[in-house]
């Protein structure tokens, strides 16, 4: 009879875990640098588009540079640019923000970027209509703008507030993981034919000869150690141990 069988190395779990079966680890330093990074991002687009903006409704709304069919006032300098890198650069970190926050499972502001994007330029319009550069007076058509705007971003903000706060109340385990709900069934079919191999070998070395309950647990506690089980998971094994003890 085989002694000192390890159902661990029965099952190829260390191995498995590794590779195909590999998820984020909860308490990784990795995902807050990885979420602060990109809304970072997301925050920076929305301030230079806004700031681009104010910029060249300073010198009347309008401005270009070159061509007979464009305005003759030069734009000032930098905001080309910096409308670019808002419009363009926004989009893109509000994409990896978003892949960042399914990867992690984590509470999301991601609902917040249509409304916040509206309501700035909305204000933009509606403090240049109102106190214009220049001897202009009030602009209306800048009002009236602002004030569609203004509708645009509060509109979606009011449908999107509720959900996004009661995100921050959900349990990692009860969020959406989209795309990683294959890797997470595969980490429990992976942690019940552990525990299924961990029984064989105890009948099979006749019963009492097996791991007995400390042994699985100081096991369960080292992959929870090494970042291979989640809380969630090591919670639900550990139960699931002294339940069966």
């Amino acid at each position: 009879m085989e002694e000192n069988v390890d159902p661990l190395d029965l099952l190829g779990y260390r191995d498995r875990m590794s590779t195909a079966v590999a998820a984020p680890r909860e308490g990784s330093f990795k995902a807050p640098i990885y979420v602060f990074v990109t809304i970072a991002g997301v925050a920076a687009g929305l301030t230079l588009l806004y700031l681009g903006m104010r910029a060249v409704m300073d010198i009347g709304g309008a401005c270009a540079d070159g061509g007979p069919y464009v305005p003759r006032v030069s734009c000032p300098q930098g905001v080309p640019l910096a409308m670019f890198g808002g419009i363009w650069g926004g989009l893109i970190m509000c994409g990896l923000y978003a892949v960042v926050s399914i990867r992690y499972r984590v509470p999301s502001f991601l609902g917040f970027a249509w409304p916040a994007l509206f309501v700035s330029l909305g204000w933009n319009f509606i403090d240049f209509g109102i106190d214009p550069p220049g001897d202009m007076g009030l602009v209306w058509g800048w009002l009236i703008c602002g004030a569609l705007f203004m509708l645009m971003g509060a509109g979606p903000l009011l449908v999107v507030l509720k959900p996004v706060l009661r995100s921050f109340n959900r349990r990692p385990e009860d969020r959406p993981v989209g795309l990683l709900e294959p890797v997470k069934s595969m980490r429990t079919q992976a942690l019940d034919s552990m525990f299924q191999k961990m029984s064989t070998a105890e009948q099979a070395a006749g019963g009492d000869a097996g791991p007995d309950l400390v042994t699985k647990l100081e096991r369960l506690e080292r992959l929870h150690r090494g970042g291979s089980l989640s809380e969630a998971e090591y919670t639900a094994a550990k139960e699931k141990l002294l339940g069966g003890a």
